[in-house]
């Protein structure tokens, strides 16, 4: 596949905003949409540039280059404020959360542990709200308001360069709520991945970006608001809550303002077409929609396909759908397709995966399993898998850890440890890095990325490897009540010591089947029973391998990330811990 060229590199974040400011200083740079997807505030480039250097010059006159400064704020602009002002400054930008109602998870105070900020930013209003909900240690933070009126008037001041060498951000990882991780991005890494998307997905004459995502994820605080900005984009904020209660505002806001950028999970597109109806989607329209980015999860096939027939009568094209493949640990993106080229859908041989090799096979084919491919590696940077044997290579069809190396493989993670050592490393198989070690299956299939899973997650039955998501797929699609992307498989040992590896598949029921046994109790014994036989005559019948025990949750019982990612390794520890909402297990 030929690839645009490479743009002149941007020499720094700042420098591109500075020219946006001075060509376009009057055009949105952002908006934010409200429930109804009007616009409720707006802040243009030249205003932006302004204020992003009031603040950081208070950050520089307070000593805080070089230190952490946390942004626990909600998805507005006052958070992308605050982010560019640490990046203009040469302070380390710790993306963090407002405090939010019910939340007991601790995250946000492990952050605040772990980063030790000397500063935090936020808007008025939200450090009103920390004050008055946030626990001692957010409360006790040192606040600068992004949104004093002052920034606007102060006098453009000789900020100095930062170094690409220094670190921009501390990106915390998805996993551990207790102990978070947080990877350390350069402001090097930054501008090399923003350099490959804006190359990959931006047209000269693109429109606008829609983003429900969180901020304090990469995908929607470097993929999509990140490179816009950068490329003179004009961004419209959502929140996270207003997707989830209606996620046709999604939808609708694209088709309302034109924009022709958006991403999600893949859960995202299944809930859209779950939760919407034919009347719904007649009165969008999504012609405009060029690039539909679908990661940071695993992508199912039947999800896009499902998508794509739901909503090409609303003018989205099967062209448009994006499947890419990330980690923090590399920046952001690492590979992807691209606009306007074949969707990767493919029919590989279920028993060659078994065996750890990628053999496409016709779809007629007994063991035949679908899958789709991510697209070739970005630009610049290298790809490889690594074999059992320690061997790295680039040939297709082989399955084994992917290893990453270029300009934008972070720095390692702050208080590294063992993790740090066993995933940054400086050589493999003689070949010189730093390479990242992912943790991820995966291999090439015509030289684009097919991605079979995390390491730690592989469930071997009898000898043979079986990716949990290829498990997961095959549940959710034997029963119309199983939720999109309701499904988490994982092993357990066998009672007897010569039985080995057990499958163990926990389901969560469509919100709407919960109302329906709310509303009538005596169905859910029968309902529940004829899901679990499906299931596991499906797995059987598509994999040849039983499950040991299939258990049924009510809707939204599987633990999952901040990001909506399912938590297999905590999902095993809750089953084990009888901590589960089970409603039958069998």
């Amino acid at each position: 596949m030929t690839r645009t060229p490479m743009p002149r590199p941007i020499n720094s974040l700042s420098d591109r905003l500075a020219l946006h400011a001075e060509q376009r200083s009057g055009v949105h740079a952002l908006t934010e949409l409200g429930p109804e997807g009007t616009p409720t505030a707006t802040l243009d480039y030249g205003t932006l540039w302004r204020r992003v250097n009031g603040l950081a010059s208070r950050l520089l006159a307070a000593g805080d280059k070089g230190s952490p400064v946390l942004i626990p704020e909600h998805n507005r602009i006052d958070y992308v404020v605050a982010y560019l002002a640490c990046i203009r400054a040469g302070a380390i930008a710790v993306t963090a959360h407002a405090p939010r109602a019910n939340d007991r998870s601790g995250r946000l105070a492990a952050i605040i542990r772990d980063s030790q900020p000397v500063r935090a930013l936020a808007s008025e209003s939200t450090i009103k709200h920390c004050r008055e909900n946030g626990d001692s240690l957010l409360q006790a933070q040192r606040f600068f308001a992004t949104d004093d009126p002052e920034l606007d008037r102060t006098q453009e001041h000789d900020i100095p360069e930062v170094a690409s060498e220094s670190i921009a951000m501390f990106q915390y990882t998805s996993g551990s709520t207790s102990q978070p991780r947080a990877v350390q991005v350069t402001h090097g890494n930054l501008i090399a991945n923003l350099d490959v998307m804006g190359t990959l997905f931006i047209r000269e004459d693109s429109s606008a970006t829609v983003c429900w995502l969180p901020l304090f994820h990469d995908m929607g605080l470097i993929g999509l608001v990140m490179t816009s900005l950068m490329n003179g984009i004009t961004t419209h904020l959502m929140t996270p809550q207003e997707f989830v209660m209606r996620p046709i505002r999604w939808l609708q806001a694209i088709s309302r303002t034109g924009a022709e950028h958006s991403c999600a999970p893949n859960f995202a597109y299944g809930i859209c077409v779950d939760r919407t109806t034919e009347e719904d989607r007649s009165s969008l329209d999504l012609s405009a929609w060029k690039v539909a980015l679908n990661g940071a999860e695993t992508i199912h096939p039947r999800t896009i396909e499902r998508f794509i027939e739901a909503f090409e009568p609303s003018g989205f094209q099967a062209s448009s759908m994006q499947p890419c493949y990330g980690l923090a640990e590399s920046t952001l993106v690492v590979a992807s397709r691209v606009p306007g080229t074949r969707l990767g859908i493919e029919c590989i041989s279920a028993e060659a995966l078994a065996k750890n090799r990628v053999v496409r096979c016709d779809h007629n084919t007994e063991d035949a399993m679908r899958i789709t491919t991510c697209g070739p590696v970005v630009p610049g940077h290298d790809l490889r898998i690594l074999d059992p044997s320690g061997a790295l290579t680039n040939r297709d069809g082989m399955i084994g850890e992917l290893c990453i190396r270029g300009p934008s493989v972070t720095k390692g993670y702050h208080r590294g440890g063992a993790a740090e050592l066993d995933t940054f490393v400086s050589t493999l198989d003689g070949k010189p890095g730093p390479w990242l070690r992912t943790g991820d299956l995966g291999g090439l299939l015509d030289g684009e990325l097919v991605v079979a899973g995390r390491l730690k997650d592989l469930i071997i039955v009898g000898g043979s490897n079986h990716h949990p998501q290829d498990l997961e797929q095959t549940a959710e699609e034997a029963h119309p009540d199983i939720a999109t992307g309701g499904c988490a498989a994982f092993a357990v040992s066998g009672e007897a010591s010569h039985e080995g590896e057990q499958v163990v598949l926990v389901v969560e029921l469509t919100r709407e089947r919960m109302r329906a046994i709310r509303k009538n109790p005596t169905q859910l014994e029968s309902l529940t029973d004829q899901l679990a036989r499906q299931v596991r005559s499906a797995i059987s019948s598509e994999h040849s391998v039983a499950v040991h025990r299939c258990v049924i949750l009510q809707s939204g019982g599987i633990p999952r990330t901040t990001s909506g990612k399912v938590q297999r390794r905590s999902a095993s520890e809750a089953w084990r811990r009888d901590e589960l909402p089970i409603l039958k297990g069998s």
